[in-house]
């Protein structure tokens, strides 16, 4: 995928994703209706340019649902499906709301059968294939698959995973990130580098640039100005500057040229009759500084402002002769001054935006189930459960789950191959600290909040974004540790777990608001079956943009009902599907979980 059709496939999805946010505010501003069908209708008559305009701000999936003559008898089943998933999604999430981006995946997936997607790039080969709702035995079944579709792609959209709407339907979508750069080489950055990178609080913009001087001779030190500078550290550990000689040379202004010894402003030109952009500026030497026993006198000091240069005496014979890194000075870098020719010789320092996109891609999924007619005819007439419903739901509850556990275990493993001290991704809480004696165990198990610290910190220096919530992804052993903290430092959700095949939100950390989910053991994330001291938590960050998720995915195809049958007695379903979850393929927010260790614990 190209940047332009990636440029265009992220405009598609931000357009989705901000018209499900007004949808949902209209919704929620007309209350609590039992009947949704009404408070979307009076939505529609409130807008003051009349309900085709209205229509017309709708999330375009939605609207592709709502005209469709397989809805026309049944809107009530869209907007079911929307109060089913938020209400089962707030159940397993402590209460917390779906974001827009999930709505907005689940409406462009529940509206992939409905066709129009394909307007986006009539070049793409055809979004479902041969595939359609026409498939379904009945089509009074295809507003009960639109709202299983919706219901069961909000209530499954944990945190773990940002799914992306898909509003063209197609089989790649790109994850498009933008940063910005250095346009050019000036003060320590260089072209090219990010400006939030581990040089973002050093100069650059900033017009005052503070150069250390070089030392030629006893109590003499000069300088040439250049644009480019390095940072360094001194013996006492703190930053100097050393001008880059083989980066241009930069004027600076006269009557703001100032030197200092030891960070101490000892001489100046900031007198009247100063030079501005030309000529000889001669400093004044301020009253001696004296620093402990040493006392530091400047004699002259001359910035020669056509050379760009500065020159600096001190009396070795009355005071102290400054060490080499002892002496600064501030410049102010002059852009209005040009060459012979009438050219500017700086240019100013300029921020430029690099965007990078990789691209994911769904994968085919195929199932089977078959049911007789006897089963299928009591499902319908004692439980008046849809048998083509029955089966998409339950395929859809095993795919969302099976997914879940996959990306939880790759991110176990990519935790576990980077074990370095310092930077690593594995972060070791021992429950036996030297020298600390907690009176009760909730107390003693709260100081897994210095560990969390200490790994959310690392985790945002390594991806270079600040981490602001984050989840932790637990098993038995874990939940019954974080259970063990107590009311001052844990609240419990009260939702029963321990079943095989969900992921719960069991509770939360009162000191810094992490949620904690409880993982079985059916997946295979965590093995602590043998060793009964051992716990693991796996941390994983929320991100703000779906860009910056450890995990995202899209879905291409719904899990679509065909029938097969082949016995007169017996309904053969197939499901069919194109969905994606995947790691983050940018680089920088590939690896961006930590797995935290807990060792020596009390046998839980």
């Amino acid at each position: 995928m190209d940047k332009k059709q990636a440029a265009v496939f992220d405009a598609a999805a931000h357009k989705e994703v901000q018209a499900v946010r007004r949808l949902m505010r209209s919704l929620e501003n007309k209350g609590n209706s039992s009947d949704q069908v009404a408070a979307f209708d009076s939505m529609l008559a409130s807008n003051p340019q009349g309900r085709e305009a209205a229509m017309s701000e709708l999330p375009e999936s939605l609207q592709r649902i709502l005209n469709s003559k397989y809805m026309a008898e049944d809107k009530q089943a869209v907007f079911d499906g929307l109060e089913d998933g938020i209400i089962e999604f707030k159940r397993r999430n402590g209460g917390e709301m779906p974001s827009e981006y999930a709505i907005a995946a689940a409406l462009t997936t529940a509206a992939a059968p409905f066709g129009g997607a394909e307007k986006y790039d009539s070049n793409s080969e055809p979004t479902f294939d041969s595939l359609s709702l026409g498939h379904h035995e009945a089509l009074s079944i295809v507003p009960a698959a639109t709202q299983v579709i919706i219901a069961y792609g909000i209530s499954n959209s944990l945190p773990l995973i940002s799914m992306l709407p898909n509003p063209m339907g197609s089989n790649e979508l790109p994850i498009v990130y933008g940063t910005a750069v250095a346009g050019l080489d000036m003060g320590v950055m260089r072209r090219g580098e990010l400006m939030d990178g581990d040089k973002a609080g050093m100069p650059y913009l900033e017009n005052r640039h503070t150069l250390t001087m070089e030392k030629t001779a006893a109590g003499t030190f000069t300088l040439e100005s250049h644009v480019a500078y390095t940072a360094e550290k001194r013996g006492d550990k703190t930053v100097k500057f050393t001008v880059d000689k083989n980066s241009a040379v930069a004027p600076f202004l006269g009557g703001r040229v100032v030197v200092m010894v030891k960070g101490i402003e000892i001489a100046n030109d900031k007198h009247r009759d100063h030079p501005t952009n030309g000529g000889r500026s001669v400093l004044q030497p301020l009253d001696p500084v004296e620093i402990g026993t040493d006392t530091y006198i400047v004699t002259t000091a001359v910035a020669d402002l056509d050379t760009h240069t500065v020159d600096v005496n001190f009396d070795v014979t009355n005071g102290v002769d400054p060490e080499d890194d002892d002496v600064s000075i501030e410049l102010v870098f002059d852009y209005e001054r040009k060459d012979s020719n009438g050219n500017n010789i700086l240019r100013e320092p300029s921020v430029d935006m690099e965007f990078l996109h990789r691209s994911i891609y769904a994968t085919p999924h195929r199932s089977r189930s078959t049911a007789t007619i006897d089963a299928i005819t009591q499902l319908s007439n004692e439980l008046g459960i849809n048998w083509y419903g029955a089966a998409q739901t339950i395929a859809m509850q095993r795919y969302y789950f099976e997914q879940t556990g996959r990306l939880l275990r790759t991110a176990f493993n990519m935790c576990l191959s980077d074990q370095s001290a310092k930077t690593g991704r594995v972060v070791t809480f021992d429950f036996n600290k030297t020298g600390v004696s907690p009176t009760n165990l909730p107390d003693a198990f709260s100081n897994i909040n210095i560990t969390l610290g200490l790994a959310r910190t690392r985790l945002s220096r390594a991806i270079n974004t600040a981490i602001a919530g984050y989840d932790l992804y637990v098993s038995d052993r874990g939940a019954a540790f974080f259970s063990g903290m107590g009311g001052q430092n844990y609240e419990s959700t009260g939702v029963p777990f321990g079943d095989q095949y969900s992921v719960y939100r069991i509770g939360r950390l009162k000191n810094n608001g992490a949620n904690v989910y409880y993982v079985p053991s059916s997946m295979g994330v965590f093995d602590e079956e043998t060793d009964t001291t051992t716990a693991h938590a796996l941390l994983v960050p929320r991100a703000i943009t779906p860009a910056q998720a450890p995990f995202v995915g899209f879905n291409a195809v719904p899990p679509m009902v065909l029938t097969s049958n082949a016995n007169a007695f017996e309904k053969d379903v197939a499901i069919y599907s194109r969905m994606a979850g995947e790691v983050n393929p940018l680089p920088r927010y590939r690896n961006q979980c930590m797995l935290i260790e807990m060792i020596n614990l009390p046998a839980l």
